[in-house]
């Protein structure tokens, strides 16, 4: 049985997401997708090429020029922006 099949996506919380023409969503490589509510009873996942970092993540700068990726983990962290 393979990974999708050992998961039971009817037992995890739905989460829409939605959001404008050609907003992008940085997801946990696990993440459960579905583009409607999947009524299968069987997980479906969407698979991306890797985004790889243009440098090493920085959680504290002196200037306060962080990037999209680490306002988002700071902001996960409980960190100010």
């Amino acid at each position: 049985m393979d990974a999708a099949g050992r998961l039971n996506a009817a037992d995890r919380p739905t989460v829409l997401a939605t959001g404008d023409p050609g907003d992008v969503y940085l997801c946990h490589p696990f993440l459960i997708h579905a583009a409607q509510r999947n009524l299968t009873g069987r997980p479906r996942f969407l698979a991306q090429p890797p985004l790889m970092p243009t440098g090493p993540l920085e959680l504290e700068r002196a200037d306060g020029a962080y990037s999209p990726v680490e306002r988002a983990v700071r902001l996960g962290l409980g960190l100010t922006q």
